[in-house]
């Protein structure tokens, strides 16, 4: 499958400058595809492929492209590679007669598959959020496919707080006539990031609709949800979560957890937990940065990435 290539270049530029960000250069990645569980996946290749692999996995309702001012940082020291996960960016969705099925399950065979699809023995994994849950899945199950794993602002425990504002932002823009107006909403929902840098991600993130303008991950699901029982999503969330704690105690792989300073999804204290629980794990707490490390604050993110699997890779 093939896509007209679209000339982000200059919203680029201007994004990392707003930030101070300043690259060794500025390029736009390569965009490949992969018929993955018969669904097309969408993927970004920011090249030197002689580097270590280091896979980005994305969080729920993002991209890509969320990785893409860290990108301009980390691919003079690795191949970095991002998935458009399944339902979201320019990646397929589940189809119909597949959404009762659990869609932890297919996102980790989706992982499973990705990965396999690479090539490499072993990559370096990163995820964030949704993508942090299918990364520790995927470490407690295939370690010996790992060289290091970093954990991004989530655990199996998650404060329902920044949920429910999360929630009502994706209620309130589902459809909106402008794309102007999504660009207002987000500002004001993301008070700390500069209005570029929220240009920049929209414009990965929405799509044109006969009524304006919608985000581009499928709805599906969610509207699956909300047929659902209080009751029932609240059984599931404490199966998934006790899942995820079984999970994470079973992962060998050195590992970084990463948790935004002001992140309203992941405690302090569950993070020091989830540190505990593990066997081999380091915490860093982000500066400046909510529930979206990478988004908020690139450059230390990049940073204490780069710094973490340098020194326990014994990179140069």
């Amino acid at each position: 499958m093939t896509a007209t290539r679209v000339d982000y270049l200059e919203e680029m530029k201007a994004c990392a400058a707003a930030i101070g960000l300043r690259p060794k250069a500025f390029l736009q990645p390569e965009d490949r595809w992969a018929t993955i569980n018969g669904i097309d996946f969408h993927y970004v290749d920011w090249g030197n492929d002689h580097l270590p692999p280091l896979v980005l996995l994305h969080g729920g309702s993002l991209t890509a492209h969320t990785w893409d001012m860290a990108a301009l940082i980390l691919r003079d020291r690795y191949h970095v590679i991002a998935p458009d996960q399944r339902g979201h960016g320019d990646s397929g969705h589940t189809p119909d007669d597949r959404l009762s099925e659990d869609n932890g399950d297919l996102m980790l065979q989706d992982t499973e598959a990705f990965i396999d699809h690479l090539g490499y023995p072993k990559v370096i994994l990163c995820g964030m959020s949704m993508g942090g849950m299918n990364s520790i899945r995927f470490a407690a199950r295939h370690a010996d496919r790992l060289d290091a794993l970093a954990i991004v602002d989530i655990a199996p425990v998650t404060m329902t707080e920044g949920l429910v504002e999360m929630e009502a932002f994706r209620r309130e823009t589902e459809t909106m006539r402008n794309f102007e107006d999504f660009l207002e909403r987000a500002v004001k929902f993301n008070p700390q990031r500069k209005p570029a840098h929220l240009k920049y991600s929209l414009l990965h993130s929405l799509k044109q609709v006969e009524d304006g303008w919608t985000w581009k991950q499928d709805t599906n699901r969610y509207h699956r949800d909300e047929t659902r029982t209080e009751a029932e999503q609240q059984a599931e969330r404490k199966a998934r979560s006790e899942s995820l704690w079984g999970d994470v105690k079973a992962i060998s792989t050195q590992t970084l957890l990463m948790r935004g300073a002001i992140s309203k999804i992941l405690a302090p204290e569950s993070a020091e937990a989830m540190r505990s629980a593990m066997q081999d794990c380091e915490l860093v707490v982000i500066p400046n940065a909510g529930h979206s490390v990478q988004g908020d604050n690139p450059q230390t993110f990049a940073h204490e990435l780069d710094s973490y699997v340098s020194r326990r890779l014994g990179l140069k």
